[in-house]
């Protein structure tokens, strides 16, 4: 099986999870073996619901799933293959592995930011409390724990999320690896990133904590019934006239650069907006757009 030959779905899920939780063999023999290297991705049963999506998800790329003696761990596998030797190729250094920048224009499925999220993110909450008012505020924090690679990698690996799936992360400083990782700043653009891939919950229930911020919203509220637990509210939130004015100056064809400056907004803001007035704001009966 050739890179070529996989689908845009297929190559977004195995270079995702690849620069996540997968690895591939390294042969100890001088030659490569004539059937190709093989795939394989260790993890705890814990998850094994998780790696049983992604079999069932992607056959042709994945064989089967082994459980350990101990029964505490598992790897999910490939056939060996000649696809596995050139990837290997593409993604290490000897035996270090790096972001093959080349590839990631191939990878233009949501599931290439969905199998980082889930293999190597978390979903980190901020409490804080007003005893007063008897409240307590959750902000979301998105990270994907990526401080195996250079920095320098990261930052392409940023500008490629943002340019293709609109999702602004950052770099952040760490204490191990190579001391980044990456986040989602904004409390806004946290919750619009989990809003987006919630619908997996459903194919992954036990990822639901991890991928629906409405029910993990709930699930904090039941911890404590004594107080009221609310979600952050972003700072600076739009107005109501800026919104109408997005909306008209799309229909007037305006760019997200003009609106920014128009109204005094970063161009990430602006684009991140537009995503939500269209989920969000732009009902049957405004009858501005059709989608």
């Amino acid at each position: 099986m050739e890179w070529d030959e996989l689908t845009v779905f297929e190559k977004s899920l195995l270079l995702g999870t690849l620069l996540g939780d997968g690895t591939i063999t390294r042969s100890k023999a001088k030659v490569t073996p004539k059937n190709g290297l093989q795939y394989r991705e260790h993890f705890s049963v814990k998850q094994m619901e998780y790696r049983e999506w992604k079999l069932r998800s992607a056959p042709r790329i994945f064989k089967g799933i082994k459980i350990r003696k101990t029964g505490t761990s598992a790897e999910l596998y490939s056939e060996k293959d000649d696809l596995f030797t050139w990837l290997r190729a593409q993604c290490y250094d000897g035996r270090k592995k790096h972001i093959p920048i080349r590839l990631l224009e191939d990878c233009i499925h949501p599931v290439f930011l969905l199998a980082l999220y889930l293999d190597d993110g978390s979903l980190s909450l901020t409490k804080s409390t007003r005893s007063k008012l008897n409240q307590m505020i959750i902000t979301p924090h998105i990270y994907l724990y990526l401080q195996a690679f250079y920095p320098e990698e990261l930052e392409v690996l940023s500008s490629f999320i943002a340019r293709t799936f609109h999702h602004h992360f950052v770099l952040s400083r760490r204490s191990d690896g190579h001391f980044y990782t990456l986040r989602i700043q904004k409390t806004e653009e946290a919750i619009r990133f989990l809003n987006e891939f919630a619908p997996y919950a459903y194919a992954i229930p036990s990822m639901r904590k991890k991928l629906d911020w409405d029910y993990r919203l709930q699930l904090e509220r039941e911890q404590h019934p004594d107080m009221t637990v609310i979600s952050s509210k972003a700072k600076n939130d739009y107005t109501a006239n800026e919104i109408e004015f997005i909306i008209q100056a799309k229909q007037n064809g305006m760019t997200d650069a003009a609106i920014a400056q128009q109204i005094g907004r970063t161009y990430w803001s602006v684009v991140y907006k537009w995503q939500d007035i269209k989920k969000n704001y732009l009902k049957e009966d405004r009858g501005v757009y059709v989608y």
